[in-house]
């Protein structure tokens, strides 16, 4: 009898990537990324930011370890993700998750879980 487990570790590939975040000062990160963390696909988010990380006037950057489901091609899901993060065109004043400046991908990071 096959188990429930290797089922759904067969169905779903859990993966991991480390995210940069530049966001405003005036939203608390903490609802920026309880925003985050209800997003299709995304299973958690960690804060890693060192205490000494750069901050700005205006800006705060975060770094962030971001742990998501797929069933397709992962790099696909993370531009999935970051659309939803950000909206896709010039205009940055139309933001879908308010706060957010800025959201990137370090690509190098990925790997699966």
């Amino acid at each position: 009898m096959i188990k429930l487990t290797k089922i759904l570790s067969e169905l779903l590939n859990t993966f991991e990537v480390t995210a940069l975040l530049t966001s405003d000062k005036k939203v608390s990160i903490t609802e920026i990324l309880d925003q985050i963390r209800a997003l299709q696909k995304v299973t958690t988010v960690r804060n890693v930011t060192p205490p000494e990380y750069m901050t700005q006037s205006s800006s705060e950057h975060t770094i962030l370890i971001l742990k998501f489901v797929t069933r397709g091609e992962a790099k696909q899901d993370l531009e999935f993700i970051k659309s939803n993060i950000l909206t896709q065109g010039k205009d940055r004043t139309d933001l879908r998750i308010p706060g957010v400046k800025n959201f990137k991908f370090k690509y190098e990071t990925l790997k699966r879980k």
